[in-house]
């Protein structure tokens, strides 16, 4: 009788690369491998397989869970004005890591490669490393079996875990603790995804700046407060001569054209359209910028960085109340944090032209090729649009409302 295989291997596009079947095979009979933009999937090996179905039960698309509760709404910004300017929003992930890093724990989250040619999750232990996971990573990030096991080493040993991700991360590391998932000493939080861009593209874009500027990366800030947190901008820093380090390059985000390329939508993993976990990972606590609070929050002053913060447990809300004297917070609603950030709830709508792009970047075509076939400038009607907005919200502010 031929053998059945798991359901992952028929995901296909579904797949979101979390990596979690791969770490929770007992047989260790799953890789993940790239694919031609260097997006993670599963391969299994049919010859050692067992059909346990341990790898189903621990994929976010399979074993998709039920909606997350959100028991309390803040605004939140860290009174610790340097850490929060090195933030992308208000600091509150470092002042979460903080705590369980002073308590002898855990803190895993999204670091460059020492080349700055990817990101890979890794696990800290110490305050000096805590610099190299924060701030937001516009590439989709590795989690590696090495992650996953040592976090299920940690919370045995009954140490504090601070685990932050993508959604579908936040519900592939669930799925792959099962019940441990559950342990006190885990706090699980995600951020508020637009989506993942592909590693091959980055990877790709490093390489062009380092030709243009003639010197290797030696740092990359895709959240520089430079400008200001509403205005913020992407800043490379290439190693300068004499071994000194120095900001060679910079553009607004929105000049950026490989933010471009993110924000159209167009360099997207397949499953971030018709993401699993949104509001569905089962993660303590929802962390993102709070767009708009300006308006939604008029007294609130925003200068530096304003995160919101969805407390989904009551161990999400637990943890905020710890930060105490270090943290300004005030009561907010979802229906004032979604305006300004749709994609807590939505997946986005793909580029137009977005698999011609893909298959463009998979095919080879090089970083100049991409950027002639493909501007990216907004559509007349697009334009007309940002054009309406503006005067409405120009109106809204002259009558006061």
């Amino acid at each position: 009788m031929e053998k059945r295989l798991p359901g992952i291997t028929g995901l296909g596009d579904a797949c979101c690369g979390c990596g979690a079947c791969a770490a929770k095979c007992p047989h260790g009979c799953i890789s993940m491998g790239r694919d031609k933009c260097s997006f993670l999937h599963p391969s299994v090996n049919a010859n050692i397989c067992v059909g346990c179905g341990a790898c189903d039960s621990a994929c976010p698309v399979i074993g998709k869970r039920e909606e997350d509760d959100c028991e309390a709404v803040y605004w939140a910004k860290s009174k610790n004005e340097p850490e929060k300017l090195a933030s992308s929003s208000g600091g509150i992930f470092a002042l979460l890591a903080h705590e369980v890093l002073n308590a002898g724990g855990v803190v895993c989250g999204a670091a460059w490669e020492s080349d700055f040619k990817g990101v890979r999750h890794v696990l800290i232990e110490d305050e000096a490393d805590l610099d190299s996971v924060m701030r937001s990573k516009y590439v989709q990030t590795t989690v590696g079996v090495e992650v996953y096991e040592g976090i299920r080493a940690a919370l045995k040993a009954n140490r504090r875990v601070l685990f932050t991700g993508t959604a579908c991360q936040v519900s592939g590391m669930r799925g792959y603790l099962g019940k441990l998932a559950d342990s006190e000493f885990l706090l699980l939080v995600d951020v508020i995804c637009h989506g993942v861009p592909a590693p091959l593209l980055w990877e790709k874009w490093a390489v062009w700046r380092e030709a243009r500027a003639g010197a290797p990366l030696r740092g990359v800030n895709m959240r520089s407060k430079t400008t200001g947190w509403l205005s913020f901008s992407a800043a490379y820093e290439y190693a300068a001569e004499k071994d000194g380090r120095a900001v060679a390059d910079g553009s607004a985000f929105g000049d950026d054209w490989y933010f471009k390329a993110f924000l159209s939508n167009a360099s997207l993993r397949p499953s971030c359209f018709n993401c699993p976990a949104k509001r569905a990972c089962g993660s303590d606590i929802t962390l993102g910028d709070f767009w708009g609070v300006q308006s939604t929050h008029p007294d609130v002053d925003y200068e530096g960085g304003v995160s919101a913060v969805l407390c989904n447990t009551a161990k999400g809300v637990a943890a905020l109340e710890t930060l105490g004297a270090n943290l300004e917070r005030g009561e907010s609603s979802l229906e004032k944090v979604l305006p300004g950030n749709p994609s807590l709830v939505r997946s986005v709508r793909p580029y137009a032209r977005r698999d011609e792009f893909m298959r463009d970047l998979g095919d080879g075509m090089g970083i100049d090729g991409l950027m002639a076939k493909y501007d990216f400038k907004p559509t007349l009607v697009q334009r007309a649009r940002g054009k309406l907005g503006g005067a409405k919200r120009r109106l809204k502010k002259l009558l006061g409302r």
